[in-house]
């Protein structure tokens, strides 16, 4: 069964045309497989690892294969994979088998301006300002640094508008990314989704998605690879986009181009989407997913689609939340962070490699204040701005030395 899911997988990867999108094919197919360890156990860091303890920091943005965070001092810092310079600085490893530029040590975005907030995509990172103007850097063959050039570029450029965001929101599966601004509208940059046709159109520079602009006073956007949801600022949860695996969570199964409310009616404050499942936490702490796999987190090892929410199988009451392929992790108003879903790459920082139906959590006693999971790491800030990484190490993206 493992080797099917294997040449489906480098199929899938050789038709998205990167060896990284490859590998992550590979990845996300062992834990659809229910592989319960990574392929190379030696690449593991299976609960959190202090990254860069000189600093501390303020944001994380997580990426595919690299992460970024900012520091108290102004700073940007990247690692993980450097394939189209979306570290923003040259690194000097090489990764899998010495095939691709990486680094497994944070390195210092390269003349940035200072940023407020980060945001980061499968080769792309971004950031806002204090005025909330963009700025994006590494890979670009369908406009996801937005400035209208189609170059990619290993420093960051403006993106193109004049734009004031209010916050970003980008894809970890697709080269998307889209920013809200204080009207409510949603303006995207790039290849638009990864599959279908419900979604913004692809653009070298910021254009309004007018589709899902204006009937929705957008306070909170999340993107996936074929749907986006969000809350609006009543806490109403909408997606908008592809139904397939019941991303929606309208119940329906079918693909909008504009948002639908998503079933239940309930008052939100944190979304997330994955690559074919999405989140929610309530306003009274309670996680609610639905979808497609164990990142549902209903304490059922099925793959059968949850069509809309599904209480979290946990007595835990959570304010945030963050959610990537097939898994997801959630923080509790004391700092606890718990996770569940697919754990291949040890990637649920529970200290092993196992799918998790229910949230288990995340070893070390750490306090954190935020979270952010990317394809094959997730990393979280601790109160005192100390931040922590743990996952699949293999490009360097949990942030410590590889093995």
């Amino acid at each position: 069964m493992l080797s099917s899911c294997l040449r489906q997988a480098s199929s899938t990867g050789s038709e998205k045309g990167t060896f990284l999108l490859a590998l992550t094919a590979v990845l996300t197919a062992i834990s659809g497989c229910g592989g319960g360890s990574s392929p190379r156990p030696s690449f593991e860091v299976s609960q959190p690892t202090a990254v860069l303890a000189t600093e501390r920091f303020t944001e994380i943005g997580a990426g595919n294969w690299h992460m970024c965070a900012l520091s108290r001092l102004g700073k940007t810092w990247c690692w993980g994979s450097n394939e189209r310079g979306q570290l923003g600085a040259a690194s000097d490893e090489r990764c899998m088998g010495d095939n691709l530029d990486c680094s497994s040590k944070p390195l210092q975005v390269s003349g940035s301006q200072p940023l407020a907030s980060i945001a980061a995509s499968d080769l792309v990172s971004c950031g806002l300002s204090a005025a909330g103007a963009a700025w994006c850097w590494g890979m670009d063959l369908g406009g996801q640094l937005g400035d209208g050039a189609f170059t990619s570029s290993a420093t960051p450029v403006a993106v193109s508008g004049g734009h004031a965001f209010t916050a970003l929101a980008s894809s970890l599966y697709a080269g998307l990314i889209c920013g809200v601004q204080a009207d409510h509208s949603l303006w995207c940059w790039g290849t638009g989704f990864g599959f279908g046709t419900k979604g913004p159109a692809a653009s070298g520079v910021p254009k309004r998605w007018d589709a899902a602009s204006g009937t929705v006073a957008w306070r909170k956007l999340a993107v996936g690879q074929g749907h986006a949801c969000g809350l609006d600022g009543a806490g109403r949860a909408w997606c908008v986009g592809s139904a397939a695996f019941g991303s929606l969570g309208d119940g329906a199964g079918l693909a909008s181009a504009t948002p639908v409310a998503v079933a239940g009616a309930r008052a939100y404050r944190d979304i997330a989407v994955g690559i074919d499942h999405s989140c929610a936490v309530t306003v009274d702490g309670v996680a609610w997913c639905w979808g497609l796999g164990a990142g549902v987190g209903n304490g059922v090892a099925t793959s059968a689609i949850q069509p809309t929410p599904v209480a979290v199988t946990t007595d835990q009451r959570f304010i945030s939340i963050t959610a990537a392929s097939r898994r997801s992790c959630a923080l509790t108003a004391q700092g606890k962070a718990w996770c569940w879903g697919e754990g291949a790459g040890a990637t649920l920082g529970d200290g092993a490699a196992a799918q998790r139906t229910a949230p288990v959590a995340v070893a070390g006693g750490h306090r954190f204040r935020s979270l952010a999971m990317g394809g094959v790491a997730t990393c979280g800030l601790d109160t005192d701005g100390a931040l922590w990484c743990w996952g699949y190490n293999e490009m360097g993206a949990v942030g410590v030395p590889i093995e």
